[in-house]
């Protein structure tokens, strides 16, 4: 291999390290892209893509659960979330039912009494806002109704609904939940919709 031959390889081999170093830096500005979502949402982001509620960005706060607040809950392993998921009113995620966690309001707690009832969800004999159960979904899928009858909520069970929208999946469907499947409060930052 002649002169020319050597600078062209060593040529080819600098312009090969810039690639590399390249490569190496769009991987680590990926990593590091990624790590500071991860560590946003580990301290408190919480963003909503569905129509349960205002599409946006919510935070999380260091407060109690009460009656009206918004809160991020994970399902629990109970079929109705199964079929959510299948269904594709719920995505696929980290709860215990295998399902992304849900955003709603909790419209009833321990002591309130709640009816669930064609005609929509009694707490306390005031009708909620967009309760009444749909007969069926989007699709025509059947929907059952969870029925309860002037049932008082137990001191660990919270009621979540949804007020904004009357097709939301919310405790209409699947019943009171208890209070540990709240992960935290939500207030929302940025919502439109």
């Amino acid at each position: 291999m002649g002169t020319l031959g050597i600078y062209t390889e060593m040529a080819k081999g600098e312009e090969n390290g810039k690639r590399v170093s390249r490569l190496r830096w769009f991987a680590l500005g990926c990593l590091a892209g990624v790590t500071g979502v991860w560590a946003i949402c580990a301290i408190g982001l919480r963003v909503n893509g569905t129509d349960s509620e205002p599409i946006g960005i919510y935070w999380a706060i260091s407060k109690p659960p009460a009656r009206g607040d918004f809160v991020f809950a994970l399902p629990p392993p109970k079929p109705i979330f199964k079929l959510a998921k299948e269904r594709g009113y719920l995505a696929a995620g980290p709860s215990p039912a295998g399902t992304c966690a849900v955003i709603k309001e909790i419209a009833a707690v321990g002591g309130d009494r709640v009816t669930i009832g064609a005609e929509g969800v009694r707490v306390n004999g005031l009708l909620l806002k967009n309760s009444a159960p749909r007969p069926a979904d989007d699709a025509g899928r059947p929907l059952q109704p969870y029925y309860l009858n002037d049932y008082t909520l137990g001191t660990d069970e919270l009621l979540l609904m949804s007020a904004y929208s009357q097709a939301s999946f919310d405790a209409r469907y699947f019943g009171p939940l208890s209070r540990t499947t709240i992960q935290s409060v939500i207030v929302p930052i940025l919502t439109w919709k």
